[in-house]
């Protein structure tokens, strides 16, 4: 690429960069906040426009009093229809969608029912016929699932569906017509909170995803922490205990098997055996139970939530986040028990350490896909994903 048009493509994105993260503005306030002159910000926004990826807003005179110079009344904003990104989390017996427009809003969401267990060519397989019943064009699409995956899209293990060793973005690239981008759910989840809250991007957050797993993922100034091959974040697989339930990465002791939904029902009512659906259910079942006065149900959310503080501890200690953020099927339980998990973190912090803010996840059940979504919008618009090396 020509230094020109690299310099262009660059300052193009930094424009988008700015308008997703600030909103709209008018054309002097970019060319001020990117250091550009007015002539080069009006090329650019002119050509981003032709390209229907920004538009012009007119705005009210109440608007037009923080305005000194550049053109009265008109704010340059991103354009919604300009692209559309997909995001499908892979799951145990589900897939999820959501379609995001440009400027982050959500289009679709909805969820399909799959076999359990399920291979990998029927998910894509999923994904594809749902893509193919968009009216809108799809510029990229984010896949997620509940496993170790590499920053290449290669699944290495996920045992909740029985795959291993496995180039998913080669298979759903060959199925689908855009680029795909795979990633572990937890991280999309924790990506998509950061990247469709600005006022997040600053920061270091820390994101645990529970449900019938626990993934987990920090995000500092904006960027997921990975590790050598994109494999990191393992937080469910912190060792508390010397011993325990066998976890699914094989090892006991691990985070995971004391803060998942299996560990909800063993605490709850041991040997019942609950079904798939109905351990998915759970969560909101026992905090329910909870609050009608079951007690049983109490001390099971006050068990599973003494597990949690240990590993939130820890995760505190190491990272010092700002934010914590909790999500997935263990929402109703959690939101039971975030007083007390932010107490006893704070209060089990090294001294002289700021204690986190500990919050559920806004984002919902559909957190994955969005946030899949979002990864997918990233790659494609956002500046920091730009590498200029040697």
């Amino acid at each position: 690429m020509a230094d020109q048009t690299f310099a262009r493509y660059v300052n193009e994105r930094r424009i988008l960069t700015q308008l997703r993260l600030q909103g709209a503005m008018p054309r002097a306030e970019l060319a001020r906040r990117l250091g550009l002159t007015p002539a080069t910000i009006t090329n650019l926004v002119e050509n981003l426009t032709a390209s229907s990826l920004l538009v012009e807003r007119r705005t009210s005179r109440e608007d037009n009093a923080r305005r000194d110079v550049g053109r009265p009344g008109v704010d340059i904003a991103l354009n919604p229809g300009g692209g559309y990104f997909l995001g499908a989390e892979i799951g145990v017996g589900v897939v999820r969608f959501a379609l995001i427009d440009l400027a982050l809003g959500v289009v679709d969401s909805r969820t399909a029912r799959l076999a359990h267990p399920v291979g990998p060519d029927a998910a894509v397989d999923a994904i594809a016929t749902y893509a193919r019943g968009l009216t809108q064009p799809l510029r990229s699409i984010g896949i997620t699932v509940p496993g170790l995956v590499r920053s290449d899209g290669y699944v290495v293990h996920l045992p909740m569906l029985g795959w291993k060793d496995l180039n998913l973005k080669a298979l759903a690239e060959k199925a689908l017509s855009a680029p795909v981008f795979v990633e572990n759910n937890a991280h999309a989840a924790a990506f998509g909170e950061v990247y469709t809250q600005p006022g997040l991007q600053a920061d270091a957050i820390v994101y645990l995803k529970l449900g019938a797993g626990c993934g987990g993922a920090a995000i500092v100034n904006g960027r997921l922490v990975r590790g050598a091959e994109g494999t990191g974040n393992e937080f469910g697989h912190i060792r508390i205990r010397e011993a325990g339930p066998r976890c699914s990465c094989g090892q006991q002791g691990c985070l995971e098997s004391f803060v998942n939904i299996a560990a909800l029902d063993r605490f709850y009512r041991p040997g019942q055996g609950f079904g798939v659906d109905s351990l998915s259910a759970l969560p909101a079942m026992v905090a329910a139970a909870a609050q009608a006065g079951d007690g049983g149900a109490g001390a099971a959310m006050d068990e599973l939530a003494s597990h949690l503080i240990i590993g939130l501890t820890s995760l505190a200690n190491i990272f010092n986040p700002s934010t914590i953020v909790l999500g997935g099927a263990m929402r109703p339980v959690l939101a039971a028990r975030l007083e007390r998990l932010s107490q006893a973190v704070g209060a089990g912090i090294v001294p002289g350490m700021t204690r986190p803010q500990i919050r559920l996840s806004t984002l919902g059940e559909m957190e994955c896909a969005i946030g899949a979504a979002t990864i997918a919008h990233h790659q494609d618009f956002d500046v920091s994903n730009i590498e200029i090396g040697n």
